[in-house]
């Protein structure tokens, strides 16, 4: 048991890592997010690679996106019934299988584009599973005044890898790779960093394997398409019902369309058409990001929470930052400055993350928050295709009216919503910091109509 005397003083950061099924967790992450970054950087630079085109790499994104954005719905579902850590671990096996194909197919020089779409699609089929099953299990680790630590120190390890996995793999793919062309010889750094990626989700698969949690409840239904749709749909009307969670959702869907997009597609564009030893600065843009992330993870996991009722001020806060961003990186030429809007941008996403999962693990039942987070996530992920797929082709035309516009937009939008006090509070009064829940808990054999 974490003592609460314990939990208030200067390390309550580090309390999480004394509970041992959590400091699984946390290790089981740290390589398979590495192999994340690392491969943020190679999957690019692969398509670009292969045809030299923004519209490819946007059309490659879309088609990760769909199938993530089509059977999320159904991840929560089968996460509220089959538990996180199951899913958590079938999913990493479907993933590292994944990565040792595509590893195989650009070191043999087999590589095609069909290959990459098809490994795109189902990785991002498997995304639909994991990303549920990832922000429900920490509640079932931790007592609940740990969850802020425990979110930072997840996401602090997700945003280091940022910090080093992208340079890392700019190096890699920089020095192992010959040339510019497509023999093999000049794929074998990209190839190493898809090896690489596998090797992390290995290590996730002991890590989770070697964790032991109290058993739960069987579901009392049958398992059908029958009861996975009524489970979806029970995760639907509550998202709906519960006024700050639809607004979080609604914030987040103006963040996945004007942000997500265009800086992935972007920024990789960017430093391949404007600055000096492209795969490189792509990987110091991004790591920049990930150290000013780091630090505001670091500070959402030592401070007080703020009051719920700040929440939705914070979110509109990062948004018009994240907009300024886009904004510098469509007319600066240095990419020192590049980096310094970057680490700026990473400060403020990193900090609201944190205090907006803390928030939603807090508000919502364990019983419920597989299908909750993913319907939120569809709003923040789903529309990640279509930002994607309409980005690439805006750039074909102007890499900087893109990111120009989108800058505007975010800002523009998030100014407006600061005016409306609803959107501001999240409808949420001081009445709101007792984290009392408000979506109530469905079981599995209850008609959601009724």
């Amino acid at each position: 048991m974490v003592d609460a005397a314990d939990t208030e003083s200067g390390l309550k950061f580090f309390r999480p890592l004394a509970i041992r099924n959590f400091r699984l967790l946390w290790i089981g992450s740290a390589l398979s997010m590495l192999g994340g970054q690392l491969t943020m950087i190679a999957f690019p630079w692969l398509v670009l690679r292969l045809t030299g085109d923004s519209f490819a790499m946007g059309a490659v994104l879309a088609a990760s996106g769909v199938p993530r954005a089509l059977l999320m719905i159904f991840g929560g579902a089968f996460t509220d019934r089959f538990t996180p850590l199951r899913m958590l671990i079938w999913m990493n096996w479907i993933r590292m299988a994944l990565m040792l194909i595509l590893a195989t197919l650009v070191f043999t020089g087999t590589i095609e584009m069909w290959m990459v779409f098809a490994v795109a699609i189902v990785f991002g089929a498997a995304d639909a599973f994991t990303w549920p099953a990832s922000s429900a299990i920490l509640p079932r680790l931790l007592p609940p005044e740990l969850f802020p630590p425990g979110n930072s120190l997840v996401q602090g390890m997700g945003q280091l890898s940022q910090m080093l996995g992208p340079v890392l793999g700019g190096l890699i793919i920089a020095y192992f790779s010959a040339g510019d062309g497509m023999a093999v010889e000049d794929l074998l750094g990209i190839s190493i960093v898809f090896y690489l990626d596998a090797f992390g989700f290995i290590i996730a698969l002991i890590s989770l394997n070697m964790m032991r949690l109290a058993p739960e409840a069987a579901p009392t239904t049958a398992f059908n398409v029958g009861t996975i749709l009524q489970s979806s749909w029970q995760g639907v009307v509550a998202t709906w019902n519960d006024f700050p969670v639809r607004m979080l959702a609604c914030m987040f869907a103006v963040f996945a369309l004007f942000f997500r997009g265009p800086y992935l597609v972007g920024i990789p564009m960017l430093a391949h058409s404007r600055f000096e030893d492209g795969a490189l600065s792509f990987g110091l843009i991004s790591s920049a990001f990930g150290v000013g992330a780091l630090i505001g993870l670091l500070l959402a996991g030592t401070l007080r929470r703020p009051a719920d009722h700040h929440i939705g001020m914070l979110l509109l806060a990062d948004i018009v930052v994240l907009g300024i961003g886009l904004v510098a990186y469509a007319f600066t030429t240095h990419i020192e400055v590049a980096m310094l809007f970057s680490a700026l941008s990473g400060v403020a996403d990193g900090y609201v993350i944190v205090i907006i999962i803390s928030f939603l693990q807090i508000r919502i039942p364990q019983a419920m928050l597989g299908r909750v987070m993913s319907v939120i996530m569809i709003f923040n992920m789903g529309l990640l295709p279509l930002s994607a797929a309409v980005s690439g082709a805006l750039i074909r035309i102007s890499l900087e009216s893109v990111l120009l516009g989108a800058g505007c937009i975010l800002i523009g939008l998030a100014l407006v919503s600061s005016m409306v006090p609803k959107i501001r509070t999240l409808g949420l009064g001081n009445a709101s910091d007792t984290g009392d829940n408000t979506i109530e808990s469905v079981d599995d054999d209850i008609d959601p109509h009724t």
